[in-house]
């Protein structure tokens, strides 16, 4: 990883938008249990989008996805 010491203030901006986007993102699909529909409605952008991000960011969205419940 690059030391953060070395990037230029728009590197470091750029960073830092990324993890911000990235930890939206994520709460998003926690609170809907991985669901990316209703995630991007919440975050007003449409799910084509979230995908290209969730892409983008490598997030796993089975890790947000709850347990089926086998009877």
């Amino acid at each position: 990883m690059e030391n953060r010491q070395s990037l230029t203030t728009e590197d470091l901006l750029k960073s830092n938008v990324s993890d911000f986007e990235r930890h939206i993102i994520a709460s998003a699909l926690q609170r809907t249990g991985g669901n990316r529909t209703a995630a991007a409605r919440q975050l007003g952008t449409s799910r084509r989008i979230l995908m290209y991000r969730i892409r983008k960011y490598g997030i796993d969205v089975s890790q947000f996805c709850k347990p089926e419940k086998h009877p």
